[in-house]
């Protein structure tokens, strides 16, 4: 339950600090927390509107999945039991009005967690599928996946590392009042370790376009925004012999700000299947829910706070749960 503590902390310094400047309706920047996608997924979202020249902007997050799928398909079986969190610090600085830089640097923690009675709770208010938890041993970790009656992959310790380091450089191609496209491509280091599941042990690049369409309203303003892009992922040392060398990702989403602090947002996100596999966890192309919202903590710093459903079922985690802070210089 550490997240919620943390986001109950975060909640209250919002409420202390209540006036602020408007919010911008930006992406949920979305990972595929399975442990065998984490370090080897297309890079995620990126806002479409750079920031202001000379403004840097700071973020940490957190993401908490919780996994509970057991699998078999011909001569394959896995198991996801467990909980992933990651804790991302992020940069952003505009050079001027077209260029803009910065990285992501995540901290992974793979262990049996906590929260699978409140998470079969939660799909059973919502009535919603609660994956293979009746099959599973409550709050245990067992990461595991046979091909040929060959174990490729076993866990059942808790590890956690520093993930791979991602550098980002965005061109601004056109903005307005109304619309903006950018350009951004990334490339990321292997400063993780993939016998821990917290990295690739490889370099990956990718290249997205991103695009959004602002509605200013009687009350309030909207946004639709959505982006499609492509990666190298390098030659994963997870599952390599398994793992594709290409993926392609896609999101779209839509937000309303009915006042000047708080902000609504839904977004899915999609990619290709990261493996050669005929298990729908490894091999499928995953869809994946976002639904939340911004608020804001003061003129310059804001909350966002998020829950994500797996829509293509198995392809990954069944809910994660994400907060995260920003604060522009």
């Amino acid at each position: 339950m550490r997240l919620f503590r943390i986001a109950a902390l975060l909640v209250s310094l919002c409420l202390l600090a209540w006036p602020a400047l408007a919010l911008e309706l930006v992406p949920f920047q979305v990972r595929n927390m399975t442990p065998t996608a984490l370090a080897h997924a297309p890079a995620p979202a990126e806002a479409a509107r750079l920031l202001a020249p000379g403004t840097v902007k700071a973020s940490f997050s957190l993401d908490l999945a919780s996994h509970a799928r057991i699998s078999s398909a011909g001569d394959e079986q896995v198991v996801f039991d467990g909980e992933t969190l990651m804790a991302t610090l992020g940069l952003r600085y505009a050079i001027n009005e077209q260029l803009q830089i910065g990285f992501d640097l995540p901290w992974i923690r793979h262990d049996e967690g906590s929260l699978d009675g409140f998470i079969s709770n939660w799909h059973d208010f919502f009535r919603l599928p609660d994956g293979d938890r009746d099959k599973l041993p409550e709050d245990q970790l067992a990461f595991g996946y046979q091909r040929d009656e060959t174990t490729e992959l076993q866990f059942d310790q808790s590890t956690d590392g520093i993930g791979d380091l991602r550098l980002v450089g965005s061109w601004q191609l056109n903005r307005d009042a109304q619309t903006a496209t950018a350009l951004h491509a990334s490339l990321k280091a292997p400063t993780g370790d993939a016998d821990k599941l917290t990295g690739s042990d490889s370099w990956s690049a990718s290249l997205a376009l991103s695009a959004d369409r602002q509605i200013l309203l009687t009350q309030g303003q909207a946004a639709f925004w959505g982006g499609l892009g492509g990666s190298w992922l390098g030659n994963s040392e997870g599952l390599d012999s398994h793992a594709k060398d290409w993926a392609a990702n896609a999101w779209l989403g839509a937000g309303w700000s009915p006042r000047e602090w708080i902000d609504f947002k839904l977004q899915l996100d999609a990619h290709t299947a990261l493996y050669d596999s005929e298990l729908s966890e490894l091999g499928d192309p995953a869809v994946i829910l976002t639904m939340g919202g911004d608020l804001a903590l003061g003129p310059q710093t804001s909350l966002e706070i998020g829950v994500g459903e797996d829509i293509a079922v198995g392809t990954s985690p069944d809910v994660t749960f994400h907060i995260g802070v920003a604060h522009k210089f």
